[in-house]
């Protein structure tokens, strides 16, 4: 029995997969048009009189609710609704909810299990799963990002996201694997961060990555400085990252409470944070004398560090800087500055 059993089942699971979309609406549309015909030639007037009627007889037979507001009132139609429109409308009801749960449940285990292509745009995407950093990371960038761009996790190892749904997840092969990579939108991310568990699988890929992407800004992290130096060799305008846990150890000696006020400059949770933002194009040249003041009289926040096209990036900078449009400021705040008046901080 229990073979028999296991035949009928595997049978009926054959069949019930090979009917797609197509066939499927092929069949409700001659079950919908013969059960018309049917009523008309049975005389059931009052069930085919408005299309409203009949969708609603229609469905409710087919779904086996059955209000009894609507009903054949003839022996044939009687005949033709029970030997026809309920078994046929009961299977083909059954056959479309089972096929609908079966799309939508392959449709969460694609994306669950990075497969599917994505189509964004100005994207962040974090290439390798890190145990220790990762899921800090992507808390991070969602708080700070706040939906303005979409994260993407890209991972060879995990087989399904181990994160919520609000972070897209890709799985691929290999990290250098062009076709892969694009299943991420990569050629379109505004930002990639690139962090495995080993420092030449990171700078294999973020070499790979800023040949397909370079206008993409790219973040990577190593242990190794020796290799970290290598890739800011090669690609000068990435962000080559290592810990400083070393270094924080020794000037928490020398300085003591070193520690706290780093952890409190990146800290995307609470106390003050550094920012960074763009001098816009159409501001006059300024001194950072101009807007110091400024800067912490309407914002509460202290500039820093510039970053300008010719100098480079440069803490604690002087007073008579001259900034242009293009330049960076980097300053400690509380939250970011969103729409700053530029005018009225330069007096232009």
């Amino acid at each position: 029995m229990h073979a028999i059993i296991k035949v009928l089942t595997n049978l009926v699971n054959k069949h019930f997969m090979a009917i797609n979309a197509y066939t499927l609406m092929l069949l409700i549309s001659c079950y919908v048009l013969l059960s018309w015909a049917g009523l008309l030639l049975t005389n059931e007037l009052h069930l085919t009189e408005n299309v409203a009627n009949f969708f609603y007889y229609l469905v409710t037979t087919s779904s086996t609710v059955g209000y009894g507001d609507l009903s054949p009132t003839s022996d044939h139609g009687r005949l033709f609704s029970g030997l026809f429109i309920i078994p046929c409308g009961v299977g083909l009801f059954a056959l479309s909810v089972g096929r609908a749960a079966v799309f939508f449940t392959d449709f969460w285990r694609t994306n669950r299990r990075g497969k599917q292509n994505l189509n964004l745009e100005n994207h962040i995407i974090v290439i390798g799963i890190n145990s220790a950093r990762t899921s800090h990371l992507l808390e991070m960038l969602k708080r700070e990002e706040q939906g303005r761009r979409e994260v993407v996790v890209v991972s060879c190892e995990y087989e399904e996201s181990p994160f919520d749904s609000d972070v897209h997840f890709v799985r691929v092969n290999s990290f250098t694997d062009a076709i892969e990579m694009e299943r991420s939108n990569l050629s379109k991310a505004s930002a990639v961060i690139v962090d495995t568990d080993l420092d030449d699988v990171t700078l294999t890929v973020s070499l790979f990555v800023a040949e397909q992407n370079s206008d993409a800004h790219l973040v990577a992290h190593f242990e190794d400085p020796i290799k970290r130096d290598l890739l800011h060799k090669y690609c000068p305008n990435s962000e080559c990252i290592s810990s400083l846990s070393t270094e924080l150890v020794a000037k928490s000696v020398m300085d003591k409470g070193s520690s706290f006020i780093h952890s409190e400059l990146v800290s995307a949770h609470e106390g003050q944070t550094q920012y960074s933002i763009e001098v816009p194009s159409g501001v006059d040249a300024f001194t950072i004398e101009s807007v110091y003041s400024p800067f912490k009289a309407q914002y509460e926040a202290i500039i820093i560090a510039i970053q300008t096209k010719n100098t480079g990036c440069k803490i604690n900078p002087s007073l008579d800087t001259v900034l242009l449009s293009g330049d960076m400021i980097y300053y400690i705040a509380d939250e970011r500055i969103i729409d700053l008046d530029w005018k009225r901080i330069t007096g232009n």
